[in-house]
């Protein structure tokens, strides 16, 4: 359910349409039907999320009476009126579920500007763990019988661009519900990615599956509120004489998912100012390196979208 690129320049007349100076109202209308959601061709069969892949929804255009490509992004709940967590649902939540954190609904984290679109089984299922409480995969130990299965209720909000945030929420609108009428759920809970740190403050050890645990004191994450950016952030006690490392992203072998400062298998010596480094990262077995670097904590992002990294000397762990 990617945005399709096809659409970009449709998008750009969009904002034309609807640009509004001080004294001109947006050409296109605001939109009033909500009953523009179809319903899916799946929505009376047991649709069972972990062999499922995806499922397809159609809509068409809300009537904002000029042509433009809005954002589609699917909504689901548990319960038809998208208000609150069925009593009777709630059962079936972990151990930590209580009324305090319940979702109601869950929009999934990838939209559309297409009228037919495939969501992601997973990401349904991700939608559902989140509605029932769960936050992380470990809840689920001992409890896999406790995964949903019911009715999934489905709806669509559209939004398009605007030049005036104060009519945004006029041109969003969301579709009337359809109902998948059994969705059978399993453990997973979307949560934030990771790399791990390889190098002198860990030891050399090597980046194997049989070393995970060792790893676990090494790993840079995403925000919980930045899945899928791939920034990761971290901060490490780093041993005076200690600082030469690479990163990876998958415990597998020395040779591959390994990103550094150069492709050559070289160290490569860098130099912090005011307490802080930032350079470029590229897929390669090369490694920053201070040599007389004195010891103590840094603070690091790395960014594997843009491509770049910022190491900052803290005063520890906790720091800013």
């Amino acid at each position: 359910m990617k945005k399709i690129t096809s659409y970009l320049a449709l998008a750009a007349v969009a904002m034309a349409f609807i640009a509004c100076s001080d004294d001109t109202e947006p050409k296109a209308d605001y939109p009033t039907n909500h009953d523009f959601l179809n319903i899916p061709v799946m929505a009376n069969q047991t649709i069972v999320l972990e062999t499922a892949g995806s499922v397809d929804f159609t809509l068409s255009q809300p009537d904002y009476g000029v042509a433009i490509v809005p954002d589609y992004a699917l909504q689901i709940s548990l319960d038809p009126s998208f208000e609150k967590l069925p009593s009777e649902i709630a059962s079936v939540a972990p151990l930590v579920y209580s009324a305090e954190n319940e979702r109601a609904y869950y929009q999934l984290p990838v939209s559309s500007q297409s009228v037919s679109f495939a969501a992601s089984a997973k990401d349904i299922a991700d939608g559902i763990s989140a509605m029932l409480g769960y936050d992380d995969i470990e809840q689920y130990k001992g409890r896999e019988d406790k995964c949903y299965t019911g009715p999934l209720y489905c709806r669509v909000l559209s939004t398009i661009p605007t030049a005036n945030p104060g009519t945004y929420d006029k041109y969003s609108i969301l579709s009337n519900v359809v109902t998948l009428a059994t969705v059978i759920g399993y453990p997973t809970v979307r949560q934030p990615g990771w790399i791990y740190l390889v190098g002198a403050p860990e030891g050399w050890v090597g980046p194997t599956p049989a070393n995970a645990e060792h790893y676990k004191d090494w790993m840079l994450f995403e925000s919980k509120d930045g899945i899928d950016s791939k920034i990761y952030h971290g901060t490490f006690d780093i041993p005076a004489g200690k600082f030469q490392f690479r990163f990876y992203t998958l415990l597998d072998n020395w040779e591959d998912n390994s990103w550094g400062p150069q492709k050559d298998d070289a160290p490569v010596a860098i130099k912090m100012t005011d307490g802080v480094f930032s350079g470029d990262i590229m897929e390669g077995k090369g490694s920053f390196d201070i040599a007389d670097w004195a010891g103590g904590w840094v603070k690091m992002t790395v960014n594997l979208k843009a491509k770049n990294v910022t190491f900052k000397a803290v005063s520890g762990p906790d720091a800013e």
